[in-house]
């Protein structure tokens, strides 16, 4: 019987519920208040004249129905409050009574106030209190089980009400962050240290301190962590100045040490072995070896830069016509004429390259695991205008076209062109269009350095 009045109940509401989709103005909500309130739903028509007061304050009959149904609504759950606390259905009573609160408040903003016995406000503090008490014991039994997923439920709903509540805080930080530590232990003796150092993350966000977390860190860190050894060029040896741009490549090989490297990945250069050029002694496995033993090195590191050419060709010159609108006038009469006025249009054009040539290889088996040969280019291609005269009118005079003889359809905005004529001449210098090229040199170097540590 309840149950087939509960599904009553809703049908009611969500066909009242279908009239607000072409219009959802206070007046249609009040009708359909009104027809809950009829049909007996007198929690369900209070909410329903909510709202159509909150959609017009200045509906009168609003606001005298939200009084009357509103304060029904209110002393059914105070009634309904009162059996759950008497009861002890704290959980329940709880709920009940904070709706109360929640619907008084929103009535109250709209300037209509609704009442509740004051007592209930101490029986609420002792349900919540009772409330509190029982879930803290139930998830402490659970705790001293070790069962901490299923102690944490509890322990939330003390949270909710009492945060400071006895040792609630240093029980639910062990509840939730003891799962994800046995976690952790089991990564490191799998020796997925990556999953690991996640696990590490994930309980970070709850606390920054929690056993030996910070210890296992750096043993994860230094576990996934890679030294590779940089060989630089020998620049005693004059074979390679033949072929290898010297200083390019040193500055590169600088660039690269000194910048930060990706996580897990650290780069050093040995003064005692960065004397030797790699392409040197890369048929010479024993002392590889010994090299990588020596510095404990994952990787060895080469790269050198040759074929630098810097091209700077001749300007590009056109000379061409502007022209100039002039009015002047004739008899009584104003004239606007165009006179041809001539300039230039300069294109400069400044190129950059080099070929780069670098590889890593890993040292255990002495493998080629990256090898690159790429040419990379840094450049500039500039264009302005200038006149050959320079003229004392303002550029708004000056068009690309004869407007009086250049169809209209032919035309466009000279905005573009005559911005052409404030255009720096100035190039950029050899070394910045260097630095540039070297930069993409690195960004290729670092895509290659990121792919290691995945």
């Amino acid at each position: 019987m309840f149950q087939s009045l509960h599904i009553f109940r809703w049908i009611i509401i969500l066909a009242l519920l279908g009239l607000f989709f072409s219009c959802t103005g206070s007046k249609r909500y009040f009708k359909a208040a009104e027809k809950l309130e009829k049909q007996g739903l007198v929690n369900e028509a209070a909410e329903f004249y909510l709202e159509s007061l909150k959609r017009n304050y200045k509906n009168t009959q609003a606001r005298i129905k939200l009084k009357e149904v509103g304060q029904k609504y209110v002393d059914f759950l105070s009634s309904q409050f009162f059996r759950e606390f008497s009861t002890n259905d704290y959980n329940s009573a709880i709920q009940t009574f904070e709706k109360i609160l929640d619907f008084k408040e929103r009535s109250s903003a709209l300037g209509v106030e609704l009442s509740y016995p004051t007592a209930y406000k101490d029986d609420y503090e002792t349900a919540i209190n009772n409330y509190v008490e029982e879930n803290y014991k139930k998830g402490l039994t659970i705790f001293k089980q070790k069962k901490y997923k299923e102690a944490l439920p509890y322990f939330e709903k003390v949270k909710k009400y009492r945060p400071e509540y006895k040792k609630l805080q240093t029980h639910y930080i062990t509840a939730t962050c003891e799962p994800i530590y046995q976690s952790i232990v089991i990564d490191i003796q799998n020796k997925n240290y990556q999953k690991a150092l996640q696990n590490i993350q994930q309980l970070y966000k709850i606390t920054n301190i929690y056993k030996d977390v910070k210890e296992i860190e750096e043993v994860c860190i230094a576990a996934l962590t890679k030294t590779m050894l940089a060989f630089k060029p020998n620049q005693t040896d004059p074979s390679f100045k033949l072929y290898i741009d010297q200083a390019l490549t040193t500055k590169l090989l600088n660039e690269i040490i000194n910048s930060p490297t990706p996580n897990y990945l650290r780069i050093k250069e040995d003064n005692t072995f960065a004397i030797f050029h790699y392409s040197a002694i890369e048929n010479k496995p024993d002392l590889l070896r010994a090299i990588a033993k020596a510095t404990n090195a994952d990787y060895f590191f080469a790269a050198f830069i040759n074929n630098t050419k810097l091209n700077t060709p001749s300007p590009q010159t056109k000379s061409l016509k502007a022209y100039q609108k002039i009015t002047k006038k004739v008899d009584d009469n104003l004239i606007t004429e165009y006179i041809e006025v001539p300039y230039n249009n300069v294109k400069l054009q400044k190129t950059f390259s080099f070929d780069l040539n670098y590889k890593i290889v890993q040292t255990h088996n002495l493998q080629t695991i990256v090898t690159k040969n790429i040419t990379l280019q840094a450049d500039q291609q500039k264009e302005y205008n200038e006149f050959v005269y320079k003229p004392n009118a303002d550029i708004k005079k000056f068009y690309p076209y004869n407007p009086l003889t250049t169809p209209i359809y032919a035309q466009y905005n000279p905005k573009a062109w005559r911005e052409l004529f404030f255009v720096s001449k100035e190039m950029k210098s050899d070394d910045e269009l260097k630095q540039e090229a070297l930069n993409k040199a690195l960004q290729d170097i670092q895509t290659s350095f990121n792919s290691l540590t995945k």
